[in-house]
């Protein structure tokens, strides 16, 4: 919605002429000339917006070479393909493709067919490879008009689980504005597509077209870009005169800070050099066959060396003394005295190393960063996960079956509540209510957000799940006649008192004593330095790196990963908040 919406600002640069292509570590700049000079910067994967001042540092590569040759001094176009996350460049017979999801990636093609790509990618459903044609990635998305024109056929087709999912990927809003939708609409947004009456279908439709038509571009506690107003979210508004001007003030803005700060430099430095090698290593196993035959012909003493590098130009090649170098990838030496593997290996090394980088090492030139270690409690739960209700009860929460097997069989008391995910591979949650107190719907309400979110619904991705709550005497492990249970498995009599669409999601707190660490976990926001993770694509170790470097420049203290690692989920994540105090 946002690339759609920034395009129809952009109508006045289209059938311009492109003067130059230039580019930096991970960006690409066009020099458009249509009355005037515009600077269009495109980060793949991430934005793009126009830009008053030639870029300062500049990186041209063998890519951007090819990309300039095909474009410069044409006339070109630019718009999306239908509602995909995907720009089109077109001139007469090139099109260059810039991917805006995932990591990013720009694909040139001429007479449809890829002539090169600035990464070369297989996917399960396609293959981005050079020579290759460009297979768009599956979905069969329409244009937003179009999308328009056939609501309720759409609608009525979707097998999404609830009407905010279908508005968010079968109509490509997004989260942010598929939940407006609902909100303005006045509709449970948590209704399955086929549950809704035909006028609230209607009124889904009208307003679907009213944010398309509105443009009220605001950025929201800096922290949430949007094009329109979004309602149903409160916080500080800062708004823009129009969408290019928020996408650079948003995105722009924030990597000056970054580059500002010396230690985020250096651990930029250190993130690049990862990317880097990813990168080199993602190559050489795409292309594993063409490297290893030009390692044979060069290393072949039947032909001349004029004929051997001749055949290595053919095949992409250039030699470098005893190393050979792919033309399209010039940062990688390959080794030819040592085998393909052997410089694989080298490359998964120096990965590694990046990886588990110690943030006091990067930073020892900018600040000082000491170890600290994370304060041990000493209560009987403390080795399951647990956490204090707002109100004041206590929960413990299993982590494995042996646990959820204890838990339950040594630690479950009358009185208590126990709690459970409607889903297989949930924990058991035990909750001791607060001497002299009851339990309220507040504190079933965040057991349940816990339990679900220890569950295997974060590793599918589930944004929320039921959770239901029983009486200890109505767990057993003695099942009906005939039925056998699995080792942690109970068998659950009478009724059940469930808690719909609990959202998933955790807060991980800090707080800092003399010389330790305090770190916890809640369903709601705690009044100290905290993280909220939800479900996400980004792997653990990178969270946890995040988590660790946001420490390390607030209190000038890094924890073991180790202790991080134990609080979050299995599954991918996404940091969503970060609040310092």
């Amino acid at each position: 919605m946002d690339i759609y919406k920034l395009l129809d600002e952009f109508e006045h640069i289209n059938g311009g002429f492109i003067r130059n292509i230039k580019s930096g570590k991970n960006e690409f700049y066009f020099l458009i000339y249509k009355g005037k000079e515009y600077w269009l910067k495109i980060v793949p994967g991430h934005y793009f917006c126009v830009v008053n001042e030639k870029p300062e540092e500049t990186l041209d590569f063998g890519f951007t070479t090819l990309v300039k040759n095909a474009l410069k001094g044409k006339r070109f176009s630019i718009s999306m393909h239908n509602s995909d996350r995907i720009l089109e460049i077109k001139t007469d017979s090139n099109k260059l493709l810039i991917e805006m999801f995932s990591k990013g990636n720009v694909i040139l093609l001429k007479d449809e067919k890829i002539e090169r790509a600035l990464f070369q990618r297989k996917y399960e459903s396609r293959e981005i490879s050079s020579g290759g044609e460009y297979i768009y990635p599956p979905g069969n998305k329409k244009s937003f008009n179009d999308m328009y024109g056939g609501f309720y056929s759409m609608l009525k087709a979707s097998d999404r689980e609830s009407v905010v999912k279908s508005l968010a990927m079968d109509f490509s809003m997004g989260g942010y504005y598929a939940e407006e939708a609902c909100f303005r609409a006045k509709i449970d947004k948590s209704k399955k597509p086929l549950e809704l009456e035909i006028g609230e279908a209607k009124m889904l439709r009208e307003k679907f077209l009213e944010i398309i038509k509105e443009n009220k571009p605001n950025i929201i506690d800096k922290k949430i870009f949007s094009a329109v107003e979004l309602k149903h979210i409160a916080g500080e508004k800062e708004y823009f005169e129009n969408i290019n001007s928020a996408v650079i003030n948003f995105f722009e803005k924030n990597e000056e800070i970054e580059r500002k700060n010396p230690v985020k430099i250096e651990l930029n430095k250190a993130q690049d050099r990862l990317k880097e090698y990813e990168q080199d290593i993602e190559f050489i196993n795409t292309n594993y066959g063409r490297i290893q035959n030009a390692i044979n012909i060069l290393k072949s003493s039947d032909k001349s060396i004029i004929d051997r590098e001749r055949e290595l130009d053919n095949l992409g090649f250039l030699i470098n003394g005893k190393n050979i170098v792919p033309k399209e990838r010039q940062q990688i030496n390959i080794d030819i005295t040592q085998n393909l593997n052997y410089n694989l290996a080298l490359l998964y090394q120096k990965s590694k190393r990046l990886k588990n980088i110690d943030t006091e090492a990067i930073t020892s030139n900018t600040k000082m960063i000491r170890r600290i270690k994370v304060k041990n409690e000493s209560q009987w739960y403390a080795k399951f996960r647990h956490f204090v209700t707002s109100e004041g009860s206590l929960v413990i929460i299993g982590k494995d079956i042996n646990q959820n097997e204890s838990l339950i069989e040594k630690h479950m008391e009358k009185g208590d509540i126990v709690g459970h995910a409607d889903v297989f591979g949930s924990p058991f949650g035990v909750m001791k209510p607060k001497e002299g107190s009851n339990v309220s719907k507040k504190d079933l309400e965040e057991a349940a957000v816990m339990i679900a979110s220890y569950s295997s619904a974060w590793r599918a991705g589930a944004t929320n799940l039921d959770v239901y709550f029983i009486k200890p005497e109505q767990v057993t492990k003695t099942p009906p006649s005939g039925e056998s249970l699995k080792k942690g498995a109970f068998y659950i009599e009478g009724k059940r008192d469930y808690i719909k669409n609990t959202p998933l999601g955790m807060y991980i707190s800090i707080t800092i004593e003399e010389e330790f660490a305090n770190l916890k976990v809640t369903p709601y926001e705690p009044k100290s330095t905290f993280f909220l993770i939800k479900p996400g694509s980004k792997k653990r170790d990178e969270i946890i790196r995040k988590i660790n470097r946001a420490i390390a420049q607030k209190y000038s203290v890094q924890v073991n990963d180790d202790y991080i690692d134990r609080l979050l989920p299995q599954g991918k994540s996404s940091l969503e908040k970060v609040k310092l105090f």
